[in-house]
């Protein structure tokens, strides 16, 4: 009997076929082999989906789920690969991204644990500039924030969560309301159920290259750009060194919100300490003046009972 998968990964795509290889080969690269592709063609041009097809004939683990566009980023289809999904664990990659040898590695020691989860997101910028995005699941302020839609952790190739947790939501992938993060709508679905558990894991495991910093960039140049980075993610010694650099970077990121909600904090400490002197002594000009009014009224009762015996002894 065929055993089920360890991971399901889904790979959208509703553009043309260039950038799609090399996200494809970063999964099949990969040292954990127990997965199941689904290859998702939202809209995606006929080249593409026959390309996708090709691959599919070579390897059985591959299956390709060609639809129609559908809302922002295909959403509907998601939902619907996940319904036939058999992985314990399901993952994404960006057609434009790619996944280091060790991706599935790190997310099996993430999810063992968890529910939701993500890896540390390393944004690269055309001028090959790194920005990591600092900030832990297990943060209750980082939770807050991504709740009230006022800033993302990790973009879904950094994301993975258990297809046990996703069945139990009582919505899974769909379209977001307008102006929102379709990945973003997604991510607070799990934070919010009750029960849940989440976690972040320090581990640098993925190249992303945003489509939104390259909008004004040919696909000739993005092809260049991905087969560039491609081949320094096979060579051990960039591996490292980029993962180094990331994880330095996001420690300092880390270290500078730290420094930022504790001055944040020291400041509203002090804000609370002037208030709290405000009101004491407010409180005691208070307490004063009906001091002095319980004073009046006492010495205006002592006169009126003066005037009173003496009123009473002239009548003696």
């Amino acid at each position: 009997m065929e055993r089920d998968p360890t991971f399901t990964v889904m790979v959208p795509v509703h553009r043309g076929p260039e950038l799609l290889p090399f996200a494809v080969a970063s999964v099949l690269e990969q040292t954990r082999s127990d997965f199941e592709l689904f290859i998702i063609c939202d809209g995606a041009p006929p080249a593409t989906v026959a390309y996708a097809e090709r691959l599919a004939a070579e390897d059985t683990r591959l299956r390709v789920l060609a639809h129609p566009k559908s809302g922002l980023r295909g959403e509907k289809w998601r939902h619907q690969a996940l319904q036939e999904a058999r992985g314990t664990y399901v993952c994404q990659i960006g057609d434009d991204d790619l996944w280091l040898e060790n991706h599935l590695e790190e997310m099996d020691a993430l999810l063992r644990h968890a529910d939701f989860g993500n890896v540390l997101h390393v944004v690269i910028a055309p001028d090959g500039r790194i920005a990591p995005m600092p900030g832990s699941l297990a943060d209750p302020q980082v939770r807050a924030t991504l709740l009230a839609g006022r800033g993302n952790l990790a973009s879904p190739t950094t994301v993975g969560y258990r297809l046990a947790a996703y069945r139990a939501l009582p919505e899974g992938w769909t379209s977001p309301p307008p102006g929102e993060w379709s990945d973003l709508h997604m991510w607070c679905k799990f934070l919010r159920h009750p029960g849940l558990t989440v976690a972040s894991r320090f581990a640098v495991t993925a190249v992303c290259l945003p489509n939104s910093l390259r909008r004004d960039m040919t696909i000739e140049r993005r092809l260049e750009e991905t087969r560039r980075y491609a081949d320094r993610a096979r060579d051990p010694l960039w591996r490292a060194d980029f993962a180094a650099r990331s994880l330095a970077m996001a420690g300092e990121g880390l270290l500078r919100l730290a420094a930022v909600e504790r001055a944040a904090r020291d400041k509203a400490e002090a804000t609370t300490l002037d208030a709290m002197r405000r009101t004491l002594a407010q409180e005691q000009a208070r307490t004063r003046r009906a001091e002095a009014r319980a004073a009046f009224m006492e010495r205006s009762r002592i006169w009126r009972l003066r005037q009173r015996l003496v009123r009473l002894l002239g009548r003696v």
